[in-house]
């Protein structure tokens, strides 16, 4: 007589699978369909823009990550921002995972800058798990005037 399957026998759980459809609503919900930031990734961390008068300023969260996991380049005024979340470490045998929410392996933000910036002049701090980038914009060019030299 074929023996019924117990839940243990499955390779996941309906809480695990729970977990997957709240997000995937989450997302639809508050972002719509639009996956610009995780592009085929698994996660990606937020980010927040701020267009001050002579600077931009980006705040990214990235909480579990140090500073030697996260590279931030900038060419042609797009912001890139790389790195990788390593997962904890396993527990022992005797300890089963009840809920899994953290997202961790590598990700990529890419941002183009609405104007012109002096990306010799980029500097960026991590502190408490969140990065800052401060982008120097690029004075705006006004015009000049010219002085006439004399030919006397």
């Amino acid at each position: 007589m074929p023996s019924i399957p117990s839940p243990r026998d499955f390779p996941f759980s309906v809480q695990d699978i729970r977990s997957e459809f709240d997000r995937l609503l989450d997302r639809v919900w508050h972002v719509g369909l639009n996956t610009a930031p995780l592009d085929g990734q698994d996660w990606a961390p937020c980010l927040d823009v701020h267009n001050e008068p002579n600077r931009y300023r980006v705040r990214v969260e990235i909480p579990g990550i140090g500073a030697d996991d996260v590279e931030v380049s900038i060419l042609d005024n797009k912001l890139n921002i790389k790195g990788t979340k390593a997962p904890p470490p396993k527990a022992g045998e005797d300890c089963t995972l009840l809920r899994s929410e953290c997202r961790y392996g590598g990700f990529s933000r890419t941002y183009e800058l609405p104007g012109a910036v002096r990306e010799e002049d980029v500097a960026a701090s991590f502190r408490n798990g969140v990065l800052e980038i401060t982008i120097p914009k690029t004075p705006e060019v006004a015009g000049r005037k010219v002085k006439v030299q004399s030919g006397d």
